[in-house]
Order: structure tokens, then C-alpha cells, then sequence
């Protein structure tokens, strides 16, 4: 199966990209292509959230495993794939992308669809608008460390 997602930012200049990727790829597969399409550094730090119908964050899923000695697992991008959290259209995600910040993209599935054995997955498959700066430091403080 093939999911279609709709990724869209807010602000000042609202954007959106719509991708397309099997649902057998990891969310860390997705998070290499929404860092591709908006051509950002894939160094920094990136967090998906399950999100509820109000946007809220629910479940979230770590780009590496950061965790402490406590017994809370953690879910790790590169080793879940999206069939294992997602299965029905509208269900929502948060792509939080600037840790600095606080600021995220909002995900949703608009499409499962059958796979196409001619094409190759991920793919950008809609565009419109400009997306955000990747990283903004408002703290004067912070540019300096």
C-alpha cells in the first residue's frame, strides 16, 4: 500500500507538499524526504508525533534514542515502519523540525492507494508555496553558543 500525505506549514507564507511513500518505509524514510524536499540539514534534530483530531501531541517517534535509564520505550524513526502506526485516512501527524523554536509541520493521510510498480518511493508528488527557514533563533543568547 501506498500512503498519500498532505504536509502543510503555517505563518506568514502557508505552504504545502504532498508525498507519497509505501507504507512498508520507516518514518525515518519520510523524514529523509521531507528533509530532502525542503532542502534542510538532515543534522538537526526531528520528532514525529501521532496527533489526535485537534492537533494535540499523542505517541512520539525519535529520530534517535535519547532516553534515560527509565523504563518508558521509546520509538525510534529508522526502526518503525509507517504501516505500524498508521492505517486509515485522516489520521494526523506533527513533524516537529525546530526544536529551538517549538515549530512544526502538520501531516495528514489524504490516500491509501495500491503500489505503483513502475515508481519509487518516497515521492514529492505536489508543491506549492515556499517553505520556512529551517532554524530561527530569536534569543540573542542562543547565537552564541
Amino acid at each position: 500500500m501506498v500512503f498519500t500525505f498532505r504536509l502543510v506549514g503555517t505563518g506568514k507564507d502557508p505552504f504545502f507538499r504532498d508525498f507519497e511513500i509505501s507504507g512498508n518505509q520507516t518514518f525515518f524514510d519520510f523524514h529523509l524526504a521531507i528533509q530532502d524536499e525542503l532542502r534542510y540539514d538532515k543534522k538537526q534534530m526531528a520528532s514525529f508525533y501521532l496527533a489526535d483530531n485537534k492537533w494535540e501531541k499523542g505517541l512520539e517517534i525519535n529520530l534517535f534514542d535519547m532516553s534515560d535509564e527509565s523504563h518508558t520505550p521509546v520509538i525510534i524513526m529508522e526502526e518503525t515502519r509507517l504501516c505500524e502506526l498508521i492505517s486509515e485516512t485522516r489520521q494526523r501527524l506533527l513533524y516537529l523540525f525546530d526544536f529551538f523554536s517549538n515549530r512544526a509541520f502538520y501531516i495528514e493521510l489524504v490516500e491509501i492507494n495500491h503500489k505503483d510498480p513502475g515508481k519509487t518511493y518516497p515521492d514529492c508528488t505536489a508543491r506549492g508555496g515556499v517553505p520556512p527557514a529551517q532554524i530561527i533563533i530569536e534569543d540573542p543568547d542562543i547565537t552564541d553558543i
